[in-house]
């Protein structure tokens, strides 16, 4: 695979100027990668502005039998792609194949076979009767140059699902992966090229933030995709504002779960701990918070830390290893100023929180108890291992602190009892809910992903994703022979009585009464309007 030069219009690129990847399990470059230049930007654009006329103009078949040549390419390399994963961005290698590989696997066969349906023409029943001789319908046209922009923690799944429903719809794509992790944003460059893709399809441009600010300010860019840091989402935002750009914002969360008193203690255990510690903690549906029913804190929190023990950190490329580094120093940092914070306010660290080894980014999983939403701890994202525990004694209070956030992206409820579980689940300020299971559903297809607040604008995957990346065209047909229409000129006093006659007669009361005032205008109906169309759906009157 070719790692280091930034892929565009069916061609990788040498620049001549570098930009260091590290691998944070040493601390030590991973990678020299090339970073694109002002004009090879240009270029980018410019091949997949020509490209897109050609490409939109394409059927469900040609789009499909190019994603199961993606897929073949793709399940051939998951292993190598894992492995680049893990020393790139330093999750386990197990951990890259099921959350960032296989999902990936499977959301291909998903458009593959099940895409079109929600792209297909969508027929209109008219409700207004006058209208009801007409023929109309929904087409999900394509847009254009789509740019997605994505981050480290996610480095494969994220821009390549996004580049997929960009695809599928008949958009082109240009790809600004992280510079922290943008070896791993040019192996999907990689599988597109050895699939054959057509040159313009796909570029990958590698660089810093200043190349970002490109993709998104281009007047060729109709949508950007971004997924980050709230700071950098509202950056964003501001820049397309200024070529009234379209923007699907995924700006991370501060997501909590809520453990009721009746739950499967031991599930709950091993599911948190997952949702908490996976990728270690660098995950924006991280479980960041959790609230135990007081009647069985001390039994979940000895549960948990027995639990935590016995996770292995170390080495990601060991199939054995449970926990990686953390991606970057200066976010080991960050989560450590949140720890040292909740301390200082009164919080205990029951377990870990400690650095791990002298080389890399490690930092061992820690649990807190004592805390409270004054801490920061409670409130901004921490992004790594982290898991502050907090008890609370009624449903309504469980609710209130987990909707006490700015954030709103998911939220899981432990629970054995459904009814309960569904009226909590209706209360919750966030996108996604799961009951008795945490961030898995970012991995299923149908499955739409966003939040509210400031975790976002907007939806990705499944149906109401790919509408993100359509133009939603209503199209209305009348071939009827009649010279003119009710409403058209002229104005007069007869066209008047008809229209206020009408609004009695088929929204009022009394709908008879009306019918027979109109009769007088019948004439005039005839000539503009079709009669038998209006007998067919006289039940509107009645």
């Amino acid at each position: 695979m070719e790692l280091t030069k930034p892929y565009i219009n069916g061609r990788w690129i040498e620049t001549g100027k570098t930009f260091r990847s590290l691998n944070p399990s040493t601390g030590e470059v991973f990678l020299e990668i090339h970073e694109v230049s002002e004009n090879l930007v240009e270029e980018a654009f410019s091949s997949a502005s020509a490209f897109y006329r050609k490409w939109k103009d394409t059927s469900f078949d040609e789009r499909e039998s190019l994603l199961a040549s993606v897929k073949d390419v793709l399940i051939s390399k998951g292993e190598e792609i894992a492995k680049i994963i893990a020393m790139e961005q330093g999750k386990p290698v197990s951990e890259a194949f099921t959350v960032e590989v296989l999902p990936s696997i499977d959301a291909l066969d998903f458009y593959i076979n099940r895409g079109r349906v929600y792209l297909d023409e969508l027929k209109v029943r008219y409700w207004q009767v006058l209208f009801r001789d007409k023929k109309g319908y929904y087409r999900f046209d394509p847009l254009g140059v789509i740019g997605v922009i994505s981050p480290w923690n996610y480095p494969f799944i994220i821009p390549f699902l996004d580049i997929l429903a960009s695809v599928f719809t008949g958009n082109t794509v240009i790809l600004k992966p992280s510079s922290t992790t943008a070896a791993i944003g040019l192996t999907i460059a990689n599988l597109f090229y050895e699939a054959g893709a057509p040159p313009g399809l796909v570029s990958v441009l590698t660089g810093r933030s200043s190349v970002g600010e490109a993709v998104i300010r281009h007047p060729e860019t109709r949508v950007i995709m971004f997924t980050g840091s709230v700071e950098t989402g509202k950056r964003v935002m501001s820049l397309a504002s200024e070529g009234l750009k379209e923007v699907v914002l995924e700006l991370g969360g501060k997501d909590p779960a809520i453990v009721m008193e009746d739950v499967d203690i031991e599930r709950a255990i091993r599911g948190i701990v997952w949702g908490a510690f996976m990728n270690a903690g660098q995950t924006c549906a991280s479980i960041e918070r959790v609230y135990v029913h007081e009647r069985i804190f001390d039994v979940f929190m000895d549960g948990i830390v027995e639990f935590t023990q016995k996770l292995e950190v170390g080495d990601p490329l060991d199939p054995d290893t449970e926990i990686g580094p953390m991606t970057t120093e200066s976010q080991r940092i960050l989560v450590e100023a949140h720890i040292e914070d909740a301390k200082e306010k009164g919080a205990r660290v029951v377990y870990g929180g400690n650095r791990v080894g002298d080389r890399g980014f490690f930092l061992q999983p820690a649990i807190l108890s004592g805390v409270n939403h004054e801490m920061v701890i409670m409130r901004d994202e921490t992004f790594g291992p982290v898991l502050p525990v907090m008890k609370f004694s009624s449903i309504d209070e469980a609710i209130r602190l987990a909707n006490d956030s700015s954030y709103g992206l998911t939220a899981s409820i432990w629970t054995r009892d459904r009814s309960l579980a569904r009226r909590v689940a209706e209360r919750l300020e966030t996108g996604t809910v799961t009951i008795n299971d945490h961030v898995f559903s970012f991995g299923e297809p149908e499955g739409a992903w966003g939040g509210v607040k400031f975790s976002g604008i907007g939806r990705t995957h499944g149906r109401f994703g790919l509408l993100e990346l359509t133009n939603i065209k209503f199209v209305s047909e009348d071939f009827s022979i009649r010279e003119s229409q009710l409403w058209w000129y002229p104005y007069d006093k007869e066209l008047l009585s008809i229209a206020r006659l009408s609004g009695h007669a088929m929204y009022g009361h009394s709908k008879f009464r009306y019918l027979l005032k109109m009769l007088p205008f019948f004439g005039r109906l005839k000539k503009t309007t079709s009669i038998v169309n209006l007998l067919k759906n006289w039940r509107r009157f009645f």
